[in-house]
């Protein structure tokens, strides 16, 4: 079933510029933290909970029942029903940093170092397959996808549990293989599972992918085994890490694990604005699909569409071949990339709530694998009958040039960001698609506008927005009028999905007195309430 043996195993080398790729995207990431506006969930949600834990753990000497229920209830409760190790982990960021740095960098920290060391692992686990160049390339292409990019700037749970999700797959591939220890899947997925609810979902593509590599190591009890012990391993250490590491649920854990799943499950549906229409209810089921059309850079569209075509290079590299093994690639590589590319896409169907691409950001590292395939598939085409130097610096090149001129052009934007296909931001617009959606747009420049337009003494209301975003920035200092409803003037952001009537009128018939625009589409506006 093993079509053929790795490229090369990994080295020194390889280490070094995995290391080296992830520190450089860090000090990018670093130098950018602060360029992004607040986002809906870090307003709402991440900021203050992260906080109360920093003050718990920075208080556990003083307090006199620092383990009581109420103590923790008071510092670990949140109306999130989503894990909180993610913030933990911001929390131990703030307190270490804060002082030092802006508490916005302290926080959104955690995720440009997570982000650094998923672009080195990824390029890494291709390594097992490919040469330096495509694994390389294939590594960057997730860099340089300006909404994962984008991402990697905020405090959330999704660009972490992306990260989870390819290192919980990775692992569950590795052992499968003998190629690591059964536990290490255990601690892997059991950590997704910490992260965010989406890995639920994990084992379904790992399931299918390794039912599939069964049928041909049917006879091999190996395999059989170290499967078996790998999900043996995950079931023995997730209630102990999912439980372990959320004070929360200390008490009256079983009640409290119930109710989170349960509130989990009746999430009210989030209306989206795509080709037209305003969906709520019930939602298309290509959204997912068209979205990854729109938003990855073409240049990576097209190495990831010659990644596809792999295994038919690989059949023609083995002759006289009458299994199936053709198809699927070096140890599987194939159908395993291509289910959970997939799977995030599919699982998306029963979220019914889009928030751009964030709910599916799990199948983007796979998709940049399956772009280091189609790098190394043009390569060897090419380099047949032209120098092969020459070939990968005119490929790296074809690549990096046009998306870092994408992520110049979009800055701070990136969640805005709409692809060649689409026709960039204002094709997307015009196509409609959604302009944007968490926040992230309202930045400290047009905050400071705001500030000189809007008369003291006056309020606003923001619109298709989150009050708690605001409400931040006026605790912050840095937003001064006052939020009422009704109010003097109206903060829209261009959500369409959440546009009423007024918003509608206010976009459509007035002139904003201020605005943020990328491509000459308002992201952001400032109006004055109409008589």
């Amino acid at each position: 079933m093993d079509a053929a043996a790795p490229v090369s195993p990994i080295t020194k080398k390889d280490w070094l510029i995995a290391a080296l790729s992830g520190f450089i995207l860090f000090l990018g990431l670093l130098s950018d933290l602060k360029a992004p506006g607040i986002t809906w969930d870090e307003g709402q949600v991440q900021f203050g909970v992260a906080k109360k834990q920093a003050e718990w753990i920075r208080s556990l000497g003083v307090l006199d029942a620092p383990f009581s229920q109420e103590t923790i209830d008071r510092y670990w409760y949140t109306k999130s029903d989503h894990p909180s190790p993610p913030r933990t982990l911001a929390a131990l960021s703030f307190l270490a940093l804060n002082g030092r740095v802006d508490e916005i960098i302290a926080l959104r920290l955690p995720s440009a170092v997570i982000f650094s060391i998923l672009l080195g692992s990824i390029y890494l686990f291709l390594r097992l397959f490919l040469p330096i160049s495509a694994s390389l390339a294939g590594a960057i292409s997730l860099a340089l996808t300006p909404r994962v990019f984008g991402h990697a700037h905020l405090f959330s749970l999704d660009l972490p549990v992306m990260a989870w999700w390819f290192w919980a797959a990775a692992a569950g591939f590795l052992v499968y293989h003998g190629k690591l220890k059964p536990f290490w899947f255990g601690i892997a997925y059991a950590l997704a599972f910490c992260t965010k609810l989406h890995a639920v979902f994990l084992p379904g593509p790992l399931l299918a992918w390794a039912g599939l590599m069964l049928i041909g190591h049917r006879r091999n009890r190996d395999y059989w085994m170290r499967a078996v012990r790998a999900a043996a391993w995950a079931i023995l250490f997730l209630p102990i890490f999912y439980i372990g590491l959320q004070p929360w649920l200390w008490h009256d854990t079983f009640a409290r694990i119930v109710s989170r799943f349960f509130h989990y499950a009746a999430k009210t549906p989030i209306p989206v604005y795509y080709l037209g229409t305003i969906y709520g209810q019930s939602n298309p089921w290509h959204y997912p699909f068209v979205m990854v059309l729109f938003t990855v850079p073409a240049a990576i569209l097209l190495l990831m569409l010659a990644g596809l075509g792999s295994p038919f290079d690989w059949k023609r590299n083995t002759p006289g071949e009458r299994s199936i093994s053709w198809l699927l690639g070096p140890k599987g590589i194939y159908p395993f990339l291509i289910f959970h590319f997939i799977a995030p896409l599919l699982i998306i169907q029963l979220a019914k709530a889009y928030d751009g691409c964030r709910l599916f950001l799990p199948c983007f590292p796979f998709a940049a694998c399956l772009a280091g395939l189609g790098f190394n598939q043009i390569e060897k085409a090419i380099s047949r009958r032209l120098n092969k130097k020459i070939i990968q610096i005119v490929l790296f090149l074809l690549l990096i040039i046009p998306s870092i001129a994408a992520l110049a052009k979009i800055r701070p934007y990136y969640l805005a960001y709409y692809n060649e296909i689409a026709g960039g931001v204002n094709g997307a617009w015009k196509r409609g698609m959604e302009t944007t959606f968490w926040c992230d747009a309202l930045t400290r420049d047009f905050l400071d506008e705001v500030n000189r337009i809007v008369p003291e003494g006056k309020t606003v209301k923001p619109a298709s927005m989150s009050f708690e975003v605001y409400e931040y920035y006026r605790q912050r200092g840095w937003a001064l009028p006052p939020i009422s409803d009704p109010a003097d003037y109206f903060l829209l952001q261009s959500r369409q999905g959440m546009w009423r009537r007024d918003e509608t009128r206010l976009f459509f018939h007035e002139k904003p007195l201020a605005k943020v625009e990328i491509d000459g589409v308002q992201l952001f506006g400032l109006y004055k309430a109409p008589d």
